[in-house]
């Protein structure tokens, strides 16, 4: 757990480098995006079809595919901030403006439906209208704007390290030898970025080891990182 005392000291130090990346939720995941819209308007369309319901069922193959596409499989937007003691970063995920918008409508919506209908139809008027509400402020994570919340890494200078650069998805690796579980660090970047943050980082890790990856398996094997793995200390 980082301190006050801690993030102030990351935050107070002269920057070194500022950078931001667009980061898929998954691998692939930019095409899975695409075949599932594909496959949910299609299918929907065929239920429609099957089940003489062409017009509801039409209204739900023009929706679920975007709501998929640009709300619940959004990338994510990371924007990080690197000093000589550490660096801190914010990360959300990158909904259209209009989603924030509508959730704003459901909110609202929510309250209005609840209030009028009570006077019409009695206290069940909260269920209608709470739907609403709820889906405005539970709506699986989309808040009424991006989450600026900053997450902090301190480096911590008595550790020897080891850098892993994972080349198939432009991340960084951050391991202290031996591995210290608390003090390992994912780190993503985007390839124009690459030579600049890597040169930065081992001046700050005091020239760590420094190793080429091309994928998850390739670590797996890699006899530094089986050495680590075996040295950890949780």
């Amino acid at each position: 757990m980082i301190t006050a005392e801690e993030k102030a000291k990351i935050e107070s130090a002269p920057l070194l480098y500022e950078w931001e990346i667009l980061v898929p939720l998954g691998p692939n995941m930019h095409k899975f995006r695409l075949i599932f819209s594909l496959t949910a308007f299609f299918f929907l369309i065929g239920c429609g079809i099957y089940a003489d319901e062409l017009i509801f069922f039409t209204i739900l193959a023009i929706f679920i595919p975007p709501i998929f596409q640009f709300f619940v499989g959004a990338d994510y937007q990371y924007h990080y901030y690197l000093t000589r003691y550490g660096y801190y970063y914010t990360h959300y995920q990158k909904v259209p403006e209009f989603g924030y918008k509508l959730t704003a409508i459901f909110m609202v919506l929510g309250v209005i439906v609840a209030i009028v209908g009570t006077f019409v139809v009695g206290p069940m008027a909260f269920v209608g209208g709470g739907m609403f509400l709820l889906t405005g402020i539970l709506g699986k994570g989309l808040p009424l704007g991006p989450d600026m919340t900053r997450n902090y890494k301190i480096i911590n200078p008595k550790f020897k390290h080891v850098l892993f650069v994972m080349e198939a998805r432009s991340q960084l690796w951050i391991k202290t030898d031996p591995m210290q579980i608390k003090y390992n660090y994912t780190i993503n970047y985007s390839k124009s970025d690459e030579k600049k943050i890597i040169n930065i980082f081992t001046k700050i890790l005091s020239n760590p080891e420094t190793y080429h990856i091309k994928s998850d398996e390739e670590f797996s094997k890699h006899p530094r990182a089986q050495e680590l793995i075996k040295n950890r200390i949780d």
